[in-house]
């Protein structure tokens, strides 16, 4: 390991395929390279769409390694990571998943993000998928014993993830993700959507709770002839919750004709769908983070929410909230921020004085300072045990005996 300024970051992209992780990284990892000039970043990642996004810098190289199963990414992470790591020299192993090397030749960095992976929450998964999440789970376990830090997005997931796996306080660190408000701002642009829409935007996985906004939108809809359609966006990443979503729009009969899900559009495409939506909704009772939040209020739309601590955290009073459990709250919620005087203009108002807080520069900042932190006491460490030894080979170093300690509590 170097003892310079300019360190070697190998940075593990493998486990982001879409939504967050993909958000993640397309966005800090130009700003990393931007702010730390001096350090060399390498990246790993399997999804080519992942490697076209991120924009290039001279101290930025993308690897793209091949497509990989379960047993794969644990070859991967037992094996190959470590020997990646001690082939390239690296300074710093940062892992932006739940994974990282059991045996890592340099200082680690996990960033734990993915929910379903430490949730206790019934969720109906197949077996197959609980037996996967299980592995999933002792192998981030594992990780974070190995690792030096672990990584959280909120300090609500620091918390229960943490508690949840039994990780030191003191090894938890907590940095939110950024918004680039001027990328996200409300432009004109041609029309997307041909009517008024409620927007809801995230991948599809049984958490995010469509099925709940599908049944909340039709209990308002028979109440309000004006309401807007619903548009969800996202991709789909849980293909047996995808049927049930478009078996609660056909049970909706009529209306069925109002409600669009329209699966994944091109990530460019994205702030368009934000700038003409009516309402933002995210009803997620499951997250670490929820940085659509973020983009509905840089691009000037109202928010409604799940009432869960993490969304509070983020969008503090810059959102209307309700059960996530509960379609008749949900629908009251949206309700009130479509329809009742002044609601509109207040939350986007907040919402735009709430992004304030949040940036990926600063971001990227304080990652920079995590990375040179556990560079350093791993440093200071290695200074200690080479002192140690010298002096022991010197004859200078003379261990701890039960005699010695006694002496020194009586002298205390």
């Amino acid at each position: 390991m170097r003892t310079g300024p300019g360190m070697r970051v190998l940075i593990d992209g493998t486990m982001a395929r879409g939504g967050g992780g993909h958000t993640y990284l397309v966005n800090i990892l130009p700003r990393l390279a931007a702010l730390a000039s001096d350090h060399q970043l390498r990246v790993l990642v399997r999804s080519e769409r992942l490697a076209r996004a991120i924009r290039p810098a001279r101290n930025l190289e993308i690897d793209l390694l091949p497509e990989v199963g379960l047993s794969g990414r644990l070859r991967f992470t037992f094996r190959e990571a470590a020997r990646i790591a001690r082939a390239w020299q690296a300074d710093l192993y940062f892992s932006a998943g739940e994974t990282a090397p059991l045996a890592s030749p340099c200082p680690t960095i996990a960033s734990f993000r993915n929910p379903n992976v430490f949730a206790s929450i019934e969720q109906g998964w197949s077996l197959r998928d609980r037996l996967r999440l299980r592995a999933l789970r002792g192998l981030a376990q594992l990780s974070a014993r190995a690792c030096d830090r672990i990584l959280f997005v909120s300090e609500d997931s620091a918390d229960w993830i943490g508690d949840t796996i039994g990780l030191a306080p003191e090894k938890r660190a907590v940095v939110h993700h950024g918004i680039d408000p001027a990328a996200w701002a409300a432009t004109p642009k041609p029309p997307v959507h041909p009517w008024p829409y409620i927007l809801s935007v995230s991948s599809i996985y049984r958490y995010k709770n469509f099925v709940k906004l599908i049944e909340a939108y039709a209990l308002l809809a028979k109440r309000r002839r004006d309401v807007p359609d619903l548009v969800i966006i996202g991709d789909d990443q849980d293909p047996e919750y995808a049927r049930k979503m478009e078996a609660a729009r056909a049970a909706t009969r009529s209306l069925a004709e109002h409600i669009h899900i329209l699966g994944e559009v091109p990530y460019a495409d994205v702030p368009a769908w934000y700038a003409g939506a009516e309402l933002f909704v995210f009803p997620s009772y499951l997250e670490t983070f929820g940085h659509p939040l973020l983009e509905a209020m840089a691009s000037d739309v109202p928010v409604v929410a799940a009432d869960i601590p993490v969304f509070r955290e983020i969008g503090g009073d810059a959102a209307f909230y309700a059960d996530p459990h509960s379609a008749p709250a949900l629908a009251g919620a949206m309700e009130d921020a479509l329809f009742a005087a002044l609601a509109r203009e207040m939350l986007i108002k907040r919402g735009r004085e709430r992004v304030r807080e949040f940036s990926w520069d600063r971001s990227a900042q304080r990652l920079v300072s995590l990375f040179r932190e556990v560079h350093e006491t791993r440093m200071a460490a290695k200074r200690r045990t080479l002192s140690a030894r010298a002096r022991r080979n010197a004859g200078l170093y003379t261990a701890p005996t039960t005699a010695n300690a006694s002496a020194r509590v009586a002298l205390g």
